[in-house]
């Protein structure tokens, strides 16, 4: 390994791996990935994230949580799927390289437009190459479906083989559209195949506060960005459009509820984030 190796993240990246703490990682290997990126653009992004949302960092941690309790769940469940991860959109994370580390029969795809050969170079940084020969970085535009598959192929991807995929931190940026395609890709290679999906649910029926600070930090982040505010995702259309069936979908406080954590979350109205289990319809 290079021991010298540092990758620059960039600011929101940066930001969410700040407010995510010690939740990011769960192993020497996913911990020594974060400890190789140079969070300095984040810093000052996360002080204003905690200043006007004080629930942004439990809400990252909460998703990592649970995105991790499910995998082990599904595993547990005797199901081949976590065999084979997909996470597009999967930026700097480390969660493939947790789960491969942890797991030696799992292999993993990683899929996004940028940074995508300094995630590889971290991989072999931070991994033995027993690990990192189970990770694949794919560059492509998640956005372009047919373009996304012609990328996956030539990688060497099975198109037929069951697979989980995770979709973290996406669902913001990419329109109602690119949501449903690449859902109804990611659904439809085998009947096996499940989707566990991270996003932001209607505002309407949030507390007064929780409403405010949402919108807030979501149109601070959108601006950053080039935008104006985050995607709104109305799962319920998403499903019916991907030809999905919603299997399960919980908001924070639930999530504490099945994790035994205390209680900063107190019911649906106190945050718009929801993490959603899907499978093909029937």
């Amino acid at each position: 390994m290079d021991e010298s190796l540092t990758v620059h993240a960039g600011q929101t990246a940066a930001m969410v791996m700040i407010l995510g703490g010690e939740k990011m990682a769960v192993t020497p290997a996913g911990k020594r990935l974060i400890q190789s990126l140079d969070l300095s653009e984040g810093e000052e992004l996360a002080k204003i994230a905690l200043r006007d949302s004080p629930a942004a960092a439990h809400r990252i941690q909460l998703r990592k949580l649970l995105i991790r309790t499910w995998m082990k769940e599904i595993q547990l469940s005797g199901s081949p799927i976590t065999r084979n991860i997909i996470i597009p959109g999967a930026g700097l994370a480390p969660l493939a390289l947790d789960w491969c580390s942890q797991h030696e029969d799992a292999h993993a795809t990683e899929l996004d437009y940028e940074n995508v050969e300094e995630k590889n170079q971290l991989i072999a940084h931070c991994s033995d190459a027993s690990v990192s020969a189970r990770i694949r970085c794919v560059e492509c535009d998640l956005r372009n479906i047919a373009t996304t598959e012609r990328k996956l192929l030539a990688s060497g991807w099975n198109s037929s083989a069951p697979a989980l995929w995770i979709i973290e931190g996406l669902s913001y940026y990419i329109s109602h559209e690119e949501l449903v395609a690449l859902i109804r890709f990611a659904l439809a290679g085998n009947h096996r195949n499940r989707v566990i999906m991270e996003f932001s649910g209607p505002r309407e029926t949030l507390t007064e506060d929780a409403r405010a600070a949402t919108e807030k930090y979501h149109q601070f982040i959108g601006t950053l960005l080039g935008g104006h505010d985050l995607a709104i995702t109305n799962i319920n259309a998403v499903v019916e459009e991907s030809g999905a069936e919603l299997q399960r979908v919980l908001h924070p406080a639930q999530i504490e509820e099945l994790l035994g954590l205390d209680h900063f979350f107190h019911g649906p109205q106190d945050s718009a984030m929801r993490i959603a289990l899907l499978a093909p319809g029937t």
